[in-house]
């Protein structure tokens, strides 16, 4: 996790012992007159201005002097203290604004073995689910979930290509029915270059145009990248998508999965940054899921939430945040490093129909990632 900046406070101030300057004043006094009487000439006249200023006035003035400036280090240490808390206070808010920074999702495109429809990622959101899809097995025997839209096409490439231009085809879809005129500005992708390559070919063949520098993702934990290059300008849109898939494998249901969003100022969804909770090092889910609700301005439990797996719905189970009824394995599989973005699009979904969806999936052994999706108006602070 990334936890809130923590600061040394400033060093402790000592006290100043005003009752002891006060009995100081005394022997002062007394050690002032005994002085003066010692040093003072033969013959002399002790009633004049002159003996009373050494022995009784001149003490008085060097002891206001030195109560004065003790009085004035104190005034100043109480001051430099106040500053410094303010300075701490001030950087501890401008790190929560920025952490809180969102990301807002107008449109979301998705390819699973479930399908590549809204509708029918929307039936995962809330029961009765859908019949989950038949896995076929490899020859030595591992589960494999394909995505429909693309089984059994073949030839000489790869699947990741031809989900690549399908997925494009349907970026290139949403953006004609929405009569879209804004450029992509940014243009973030999860994936391998030739997918990349066939992605990018589809939409530039019809005339949108992407940027030069793509920011390549290798993973969840990169998504405050994305957030981060998110245009100041309205008139601009952030494109966000990719590709992957599982190694198959005995020990899980291997799949693969594509998804591509469509960011702009005109969103209804928000999207927060993400959290890696870490058990090993000591990271409580309480801990994740009160710094998420901080983020996503939550005041109790999201109204959904959504887990890739077992082990990372278990992880968080402690922390009130249930998603037991929700463990979506059987119908999307382990696609790799893509699975934590399929579930941050499912809950971009439920945030489009009004409802806040927190998510969950393990990003690699005893690491698990976690993010909240609220609907636009519940922003935090």
């Amino acid at each position: 996790m990334i936890f809130p900046p923590r600061y040394p406070d400033y060093a402790e101030l000592h006290p100043a012992r005003w009752r002891r300057w006060g009995s100081a004043l005394p022997v002062i006094l007394f050690l002032a007159a005994l002085a003066t009487m010692l040093l003072w000439p033969e013959g002399k006249p002790t009633r004049t201005p002159d003996f009373w200023f050494w022995s009784l006035v001149c003490p008085l003035i060097v002891w206001s002097v030195a109560v004065a400036l003790r009085w004035l280090v104190w005034l100043q240490s109480v001051s430099n203290r106040e500053t410094h808390r303010e300075e701490i206070a001030s950087s501890v808010r401008a790190w929560w604004r920025h952490r809180s920074r969102m990301l807002p999702v107008e449109a979301v495109m998705l390819i699973t073995p479930v399908g590549d429809k809204e509708a029918d990622h929307q039936a995962l959101l809330s029961p009765p689910f859908p019949v989950a899809p038949v896995a076929v097995d490899d020859p030595q025997g591992n589960a494999l979930l394909h995505c429909p839209k693309v089984l059994g096409l073949g030839g000489r490439e790869s699947r990741a290509v031809l989900l690549a231009r399908y997925l494009a085809r349907l970026v290139l879809t949403r953006l004609r029915e929405d009569n879209e005129t804004r450029p992509v500005q940014v243009f973030c992708w999860l994936g391998d270059e030739q997918s990349l390559t066939a992605f990018s070919l589809v939409l530039e063949s019809d005339g949108i145009h992407l940027p030069e520098d793509v920011l390549c993702l290798q993973s969840a934990a990169e998504l405050d990248k994305v957030i981060d290059a998110m245009p100041e300008d309205e008139q601009a849109l952030l494109l966000c998508a990719g590709f992957s898939e599982a190694k198959p494998s005995p020990e899980y249901t291997a799949s693969e999965a594509g998804f591509a969003w469509l960011c702009g100022h005109r969103a209804e969804a928000l999207m927060t940054r993400c959290e890696i909770l870490q058990p090993d090092a000591g990271e409580t889910p309480v801990q994740l899921t009160e710094q998420l609700s901080r983020y996503a301005g939550l005041r109790g439990l999201p109204e959904g939430m959504l887990a890739a797996d077992s082990s990372s719905m278990d992880t968080l189970l402690p922390s009130g945040w249930s998603a037991v009824d929700y463990v979506l394995m059987p119908w999307l599989g382990n696609a790799g490093p893509v699975t934590p973005f399929v579930m941050q699009s499912l809950a971009v979904l439920s945030a489009l129909q009004g409802q806040t969806c927190g998510w969950t999936a393990t990003l690699m052994e005893s690491q698990f990632i976690t993010g909240v999706c609220v609907p636009r108006g519940n922003l935090p602070h």
